[in-house]
Formats: C-alpha cells, sequence, structure tokens
C-alpha cells in the first residue's frame, strides 16, 4: 500500500479508539478523535494514510498540506540533533533528516521541499534536495504564460524557483532591488524556454500585455504628480529603475508609445499630460 496520499475507505468496524477502515484490503485505524460525527459501519470516508509514530498506518480525516512526490513550502516547527520537523497540517509533523537539508535551519524558517518514501524506513520524509525530482520536459510551458513560484535558491544575482511545483526556472535579481528569500511564493511569467528548455522567468508581464501594464505605471505615475514628472532620454538608468521599476530601453519605448498615442507631450524637462 502506498502511504501518503487519499483513500476511499469503509468503516468494518467500531471500537473504542475508533473505527477500522477496510482500505486496499488493508485494516487501518481511523482514531476517533479524527472522525465525523455519525460515522457508521458501511460508511464510505475518504482519508489520508500515512503511518503513527509507531509505524503502524492509520488514517486521518486531517488535510496535509502536501501529499507523496509532490513539493511545497513547509514551516520549520522544531529542530533536534538528527533534523527538522515541518508543519504540514498534520498532528505528527513531517520529519525532515539532517542529511536531507541544504543548510542550518532555524525554527521558523520555511523550506522548498519534496515528500518521498524513504525506502529503509518507510517513513514519509522531506528533502531540501528537490532538484533530482524537478520535471525537465517543459512543453507544457509557454511563453508569456502566468505561473505560480516557490523560491528554493538565492544568489548574488538570480534566484531559481520551482515553477507550479512541477518545473524550475531562474529570474536575474541584478536590476532589482528587492530581496528574495527561500519560501517566498511569488506570481510570475515565463520570459523564454531555450532550446535546451532552460526557462527564464520575469515578474512582470512579457510581450504585448506587459506594454500594456507597464504603460499604466507611466500614466499612473504622472497622474498622482499632477501630470508632470522630470525623467525623460536624459535620466540614469538607476534613476528610472528606482521610480518605475522599468529598464531605461523599456520605459523609453513605452514613453515613445504614449507619445504618438497623443496621450502624454515630452520635453527636455521630463513628461506630462496632455
Amino acid at each position: 500500500m502506498k502511504i501518503g496520499i487519499h483513500y476511499n475507505g469503509v468503516v468494518e468496524s467500531e471500537m473504542p479508539q475508533g473505527f477500522y477502515l477496510d482500505i486496499e484490503q488493508e485494516r487501518i485505524l481511523l482514531p476517533g478523535n479524527k472522525a465525523p460525527e455519525n460515522l457508521s459501519v458501511g460508511d464510505t470516508i475518504r482519508v489520508f494514510v500515512y503511518t503513527d509514530s509507531e509505524d503502524r498506518l492509520i488514517a486521518t480525516t486531517q488535510e496535509p498540506k502536501v501529499t507523496v512526490d509532490h513539493f511545497a513550502v513547509l514551516e520549520v516547527k522544531d529542530i533536534n540533533p538528527v533534523g527538522a520537523f515541518l508543519d504540514w497540517g498534520l498532528d505528527k509533523d513531517l520529519f525532515l533528516p539532517y542529511k536531507q537539508q541544504l543548510g542550518e535551519l532555524e525554527v521558523g524558517d520555511r523550506c522548498v521541499v519534496f515528500v518521498l518514501e524513504d525506502a529503509k524506513s518507510g517513513r514519509l520524509v522531506a528533502t531540501e534536495k528537490i532538484k533530482s525530482f524537478i520535471d525537465q520536459d517543459t512543453r507544457a510551458l509557454a511563453v508569456g504564460e502566468m505561473v505560480d513560484l516557490a523560491v528554493y535558491e538565492v544568489a548574488e544575482d538570480y534566484m531559481d524557483c520551482l515553477i507550479n511545483n512541477r518545473y524550475t526556472g531562474r529570474h536575474y535579481t541584478q536590476y532589482n532591488n528587492k530581496r528574495y528569500y527561500i519560501g517566498d511564493k511569488l506570481t510570475g511569467y515565463i520570459q523564454n524556454i531555450r532550446e535546451d528548455e532552460k526557462v527564464s522567468l520575469s515578474l512582470k508581464p512579457v510581450g504585448y500585455r506587459a506594454a500594456m501594464e507597464e504603460s499604466d505605471i507611466i500614466l499612473d505615475s504622472l497622474q498622482e504628480a499632477n501630470g508632470f514628472l522630470p525623467y525623460g532620454d536624459f535620466s540614469s538608468p538607476e534613476e528610472i529603475q528606482e521610480k518605475f521599476d522599468l529598464s531605461k530601453k523599456t520605459f523609453k519605448k513605452m514613453i515613445g508609445g504614449l507619445f504618438k498615442k497623443g496621450l502624454i507631450k515630452i520635453s527636455d524637462d521630463g513628461i506630462s499630460l496632455k
């Protein structure tokens, strides 16, 4: 029987300690304090199956934050000399062995982990060594697609993120003043997919949608500044980045487009609404 997933079990009998369920021809206990009211023999109930502290199969109606063979961002609840224990929504915390950690952890830290059944112990465990479990076939992704991201590695000028809890991509942060941390959850966009299927990420929309939204940023900033801003071709890339969170190249393209549409005026002093 595979542990760490949901099953539909049929109530076989009721005992003082709870209900015994017939699941895949296994007799598994659903403790009474985890059973819904009015549960009776013969009822079918959906449960999550894992192992208790004595490595016995046990069922629960509690919903875990992650199931086996999946990724998740989880918080460290406790640490001891052999590993860390993660909050995954059940009474029994998920074990992250010391040998499966990538760095020193503290209570309250967030981890990006993959959940698997340990081959030796038969228990569910987490690992931060996730790269071998990432799907390398990115053909289902499309440039410009909005995706969910989870930061799992942070370097000086880039961060690597899980994409939709399945793939991986890289976002370059050298022009972004914001700091990111392992476990941060973000919304991003597929910027590029190379021939070798490596994925580049953007935290802003790309293509036509990006042009529309970035134009709105400039127009909104002008309205907030009573119609005039002292920025233009004379402004440094750093000034443009700080004010609009845009590259200077993109900024020039945006104001050029707004000028052609007759929405703004461009002067030696800056830009203004018409």
